[in-house]
C-alpha cells in the first residue's frame, strides 16, 4: 500500500470521528497549524523521520507539540511516531481537509506565493473567499519562488494566476501570435 494510501486512511478515519463530535474545524485548524510548523521548520521532519532518534525522544517532542490540542490529535501525534510514520503528518492534515471538502463542510485553498505571507494577509483572504464562497475556507500555504512575484490560487479545481511568470507567460503567448 502507497503512503499516500496510507496517509488517506488516517485522515479518513481522523475526520470521521471529528465529524461525529463536531470538531471538525477544530481539529482541521490543528492540523493546518501543525503542517504549518513542518513546512516551517524542515529539521522537524528530520528529526522525526531519522532512525538514529529514539522513539521517546520523538514521542517527548510530539507530545509537546500537541499540547493544548485536541486528545485525538494528541494521539495521533504520538501513534505516528511508534508506527514509524511521522512523515505522513502533512499528507494527513491533506487528506482531512479533502474529507471536509468532499462533504460540503468547507472549500480547501491553496495558496502559491513567491514570498513569506503573514498571518494577516492569510486571515483577510481567508474573509474574502468565504464571503463570496459562503462556506468556512481552509488555506493551505506553499512557498512558490518560480513565481518570481504575486500569488497562485488553486481552488476547485481551479487556477486562478496573479504572479508575474504568469503575466509574463500571457505576454510572450501574446506576442507570438
Amino acid at each position: 500500500m502507497s503512503l499516500e494510501a496510507i496517509a488517506g486512511r488516517y485522515a479518513q478515519a481522523l475526520y470521521e470521528v471529528a465529524e461525529e463530535e463536531g470538531l471538525e474545524d477544530r481539529i482541521g485548524a490543528e492540523l493546518a497549524r501543525l503542517a504549518s510548523l513542518w513546512e516551517a521548520l524542515p529539521e522537524l521532519a528530520g528529526f522525526l523521520t531519522h532512525p538514529q532518534v529514539p522513539h521517546r525522544e520523538k514521542e517527548r517532542l510530539m507530545k509537546s507539540l500537541g499540547q493544548g490540542m485536541h486528545p485525538y490529535v494528541q494521539n495521533l501525534l504520538v501513534l505516528l511516531v511508534r508506527k514509524g510514520r511521522a512523515g505522513l503528518l502533512p499528507a494527513i492534515g491533506e487528506g482531512f481537509l479533502k474529507a471536509a471538502e468532499g462533504q460540503g463542510k468547507l472549500v480547501h485553498v491553496v495558496l502559491r506565493s513567491a514570498r513569506e505571507v503573514s498571518a494577516e494577509e492569510i486571515s483577510a483572504l481567508r474573509g474574502r473567499l468565504e464571503g463570496l464562497l459562503k462556506k468556512p475556507v481552509a488555506i493551505s500555504v506553499e512557498r512558490a519562488p518560480e513565481l518570481l512575484a504575486g500569488a497562485e490560487l488553486r481552488v476547485r479545481g481551479r487556477r486562478l494566476d496573479a504572479s508575474v511568470r504568469g503575466r509574463l507567460a500571457k505576454l510572450s503567448a501574446g506576442l507570438k501570435g
